[in-house]
């Protein structure tokens, strides 16, 4: 259904359709990066910015897929729209290991491997996420974890320091003297 949704051609491979619906989550994201920068009361991406970034992408959804969400979330006993349901990884952390992605300090750009020194990562689990919402067998259960969890991954993967370096853990090992926080990744 979801193959239908998107528009892919029949002769893609499966992780071709995998990173075109990616792709299609990050472009949404794009206008949420560029909005946050032009909004002055904005001072952490936290719960907002990832709600910020799954209603833009829900708005960006054909009326089928955006059906397809809502009936989803409805089903949902604790949040009743899908900006607010992907919070949920971080409250409390789930999947601590996928929030993020490390990189070498020689990369130039993300490479052939999706998690180049440790896996899973944020970009292992956009992949597995897309794909268990696309599986025929999954239950409605399956795919709402799944669709709350990608939400939040866009969101992850366009946050700072979380595309980032092993040595010094995203930013939290770069101590800072302001009065916001003590290391750079809480900023």
């Amino acid at each position: 259904m979801m193959h239908q949704l998107m528009g892919c051609p029949d002769d893609l491979t499966r992780r071709e359709q995998r990173m075109m619906a990616v792709y299609q989550w990050v472009q949404g994201s794009i206008i949420v990066l560029l909005r946050l920068f032009l909004v002055p009361d904005v001072s952490a991406w936290g719960d907002a910015g990832h709600q910020i970034i799954c209603e833009i992408a829900f708005q960006e959804l054909n009326s089928q897929a955006r059906e397809a969400v809502q009936r989803l979330i409805r089903q949902d006993p604790d949040f009743a729209l899908f900006s607010k349901a992907c919070t949920w990884p971080d409250h409390p952390r789930k999947r601590a290991s996928e929030h993020f992605v490390n990189l070498p300090r020689s990369a130039t750009r993300l490479g052939d491997q999706p998690c180049p020194m440790d896996a899973p990562c944020v970009v292992t689990a956009i992949e597995a996420d897309v794909a268990a919402l696309t599986q025929a067998g999954a239950t409605d259960a399956e795919k709402l974890a799944a669709l709350k969890f990608l939400g939040h991954w866009v969101g992850d993967v366009h946050q700072p320091l979380h595309v980032s370096f092993k040595d010094d853990k995203g930013g939290n090992d770069i101590h800072e003297e302001g009065p916001c926080a003590d290391n750079l990744h809480a900023v």
